[in-house]
């Protein structure tokens, strides 16, 4: 008959498992998988890997690098759409179905340029915590956007086809 044996953090729960390094009991929810078997978390160090470590202030750089290209953007944008509308009044032929697919891919490049602006300023970390800035800050730009433009400047398809590649373009670096 073996003695009952209680997990070293948690004091309440019954185990069985030990640590393969200093032997002390361990539950399941505190274990840690290693190379060469299951680990209490003293003995496990897992550390961050230098690439997704994202500290407060590099994370602040990106938000400051993001949201200022985001608006610098946006502030082009607002002067190049009027300017793309008045070519229709032009009368030109055929720039009713090229102006909608610029305006997608002005939103993707935008979307680019913020990811990588971001990447820059971070020193090309990576993370979730960057990729919610990325997002954050194309969000910023179609927040003007649809401000700017309410109508999404030729239909919401092409506003939420750009908004969606600029999206997956501003967080694909991270």
């Amino acid at each position: 008959m073996t003695q009952v044996q209680y997990c070293s953090r948690h004091s309440k729960t019954e185990t069985k498992i030990r640590c393969g390094r200093c032997e002390t009991p361990i539950c399941p929810e505190c274990l840690v998988h290693s190379p060469v078997g299951m680990r209490c978390p003293d003995c496990a160090k897992v550390n961050i890997v230098p690439a997704y470590d994202v500290p407060l202030p590099i994370l602040l750089r990106g938000i400051g690098a993001g949201v200022g290209v985001a608006g610098i953007l946006a502030l082009a944008y607002l002067f190049t759409v009027p300017a793309m509308f008045r070519l229709v009044f032009l009368g030109i032929p055929g720039l009713n179905i090229v102006l909608p697919l610029l305006f997608t891919a002005m939103m993707a490049g935008i979307g680019y340029v913020v990811g990588e602006a971001i990447s820059l300023a971070t020193n090309r970390k990576r993370g979730l915590k960057l990729k919610l800035v990325g997002a954050g800050s194309v969000l910023l730009v179609s927040i003007v956007f649809t401000y700017a433009f309410p109508s999404g400047a030729y239909g919401l398809t092409y506003l939420f086809i750009g908004l969606a590649l600029a999206t997956w373009l501003a967080i694909r670096p991270f």
